[in-house]
């Protein structure tokens, strides 16, 4: 890895989940739910905290905010008669 793309990654912001929900205009427990339901990207442990790259939430929200899939990357909206909770 270059220097560059190391200090790219030391200098890139991290946020709480205090800020998530306020640049969400969600509860912290709303986000959590989100979080479980894979409506939001899973941020990542620091020690006992958890943190999301301001730069993963920016594209999200850019992308439209898309469901996610258990690794974390974005999966396209279900659609069709076969979608979870849509008609049968």
């Amino acid at each position: 890895m270059s220097q560059n793309a190391k200090s790219a990654l030391v200098r890139e912001r991290l946020i709480t989940k205090k800020e998530l929900a306020e640049r969400l205009h969600l509860s912290i427990r709303s986000i959590e739910r989100k979080i479980d339901e894979g409506a939001i990207p899973g941020g990542f442990k620091l020690g006992a905290a958890v943190r999301w790259r301001e730069s993963v939430i920016d594209q999200w929200i850019e992308g439209g905010c898309p469901r996610v899939t258990l690794s974390g990357s974005p999966q396209p909206e279900a659609t069709g008669p076969n979608r979870k909770g849509g008609a049968k």
